[in-house]
């Protein structure tokens, strides 16, 4: 069993509202292992993102609150440490990439300053030395002429080259955790592409662990070592990525994958759907929050939580239609 390098238990956070409570995480239960790659899917407004911003305690008062649980890194609450405390963790030992690089940088610097600006908080490095290991990380993600690129300002390069400087900064203090929530938003395919094998290659190297947030099961697939499957502020499912894909079995995850095109399927099949909608969070349903879509649903379903067994070793998932834990 690998080394457990980030631990959630029982994780709610809600968002308070003039119209109500939306109860985005309803008691995530998560590990994340030294040097693998965990994945996240869902449909938007699962809690992908609310997950990711929780760990590293970016939440918004108001409206947002993380109510209860832990998240237990290196031995230490996340969630039981001072402003001053998180703030040396964060962009030092778990750093994220964010979906928008050109709405996370700051327009009036260049990119060499902002990437210098963590090392001289993080790592107390003086102003020059900060600025050449800046262009070092910039030349470490694959970006050309990283010196020009240094002096650039956000608004000078195209939405690649700003995702791989976002890359550098997230790695420039060697964080232990790399969160990357949707890192291909809005790229083309060619630069999608470069960006995951960039990934692959900056795991391997430095040995930090990766949490991606996607909604592309093509890319869970493509980069992750397990995944884990969200709805409604649920983890529904939990496994290795292979597991998952070639026998999947919540209900939510069996309709996922059944929606995904294929290269060999015949003409005029459709494919397969998830009938109704997701959730109000704000009144969600009692129970399983997708029996209402499930058609697989059982009377216990509508009043009764799913607890996460693991149903085969290493798989695990949420589901009455599951109650057996294999030793």
């Amino acid at each position: 069993m690998a080394d457990i390098l980030i631990s959630i238990r029982g994780l709610k956070t809600n968002f308070y509202t003039y119209t109500g409570v939306v109860r985005a995480l309803d008691g995530i239960d998560l590990d994340i292992y030294k040097n693998e790659t965990l994945g996240l899917v869902g449909e938007t407004g699962c809690g992908k993102s609310v997950t990711a911003l929780s760990i590293i305690r970016l939440i918004q008062w108001p409206p947002g609150k993380i109510d209860e649980g832990s998240i237990t890194f290196e031995g230490k609450d996340l969630l039981r440490m001072s402003n001053d405390e998180m703030r040396n963790i964060r962009g030092n030992k778990i750093s994220m990439i964010f979906q928008e690089p050109m709405t996370s940088f700051n327009p009036v610097f260049t990119i060499g300053q902002q990437i210098s600006e963590v090392l001289i908080l993080h790592q107390k490095m003086e102003k020059k030395a900060a600025m050449e290991k800046a262009i070092e990380m910039l030349a470490f993600c694959g970006i050309p002429a990283p010196e020009r690129v240094a002096k650039s300002f956000p608004h000078e390069l195209s939405g690649g080259m700003l995702q791989r400087a976002m890359i550098s900064m997230a790695l420039a203090c060697k964080p232990a955790l790399l969160i990357a929530d949707e890192p291909t938003t809005a790229l083309d395919v060619t630069i999608e592409a470069q960006i995951l094998e960039l990934m692959r290659d900056l795991k391997t190297k430095t040995g930090s662990s990766i949490l991606m947030i996607t909604h592309d099961l093509g890319i869970i697939a493509e980069v992750c070592d397990r995944v884990g499957v969200m709805y409604a502020g649920n983890i529904v499912e939990l496994s290795r990525v292979q597991d998952v894909f070639e026998h999947p079995l919540h209900p939510y995850t069996v309709g996922l994958i059944g929606s995904i095109p294929k290269i060999n399927q015949t003409k005029g099949v459709r494919l397969d759907t998830i009938k109704g909608s997701v959730p109000n969070l704000i009144y969600p349903p009692s129970g399983c929050r997708f029996h209402p879509r499930c058609s697989k649903a059982m009377d216990i379903c509508k009043t009764e939580k799913p607890k996460m067994v693991e149903f085969e070793k290493g798989h695990f998932v949420a589901c009455h239609l599951y109650t057996e834990k294999v030793s």
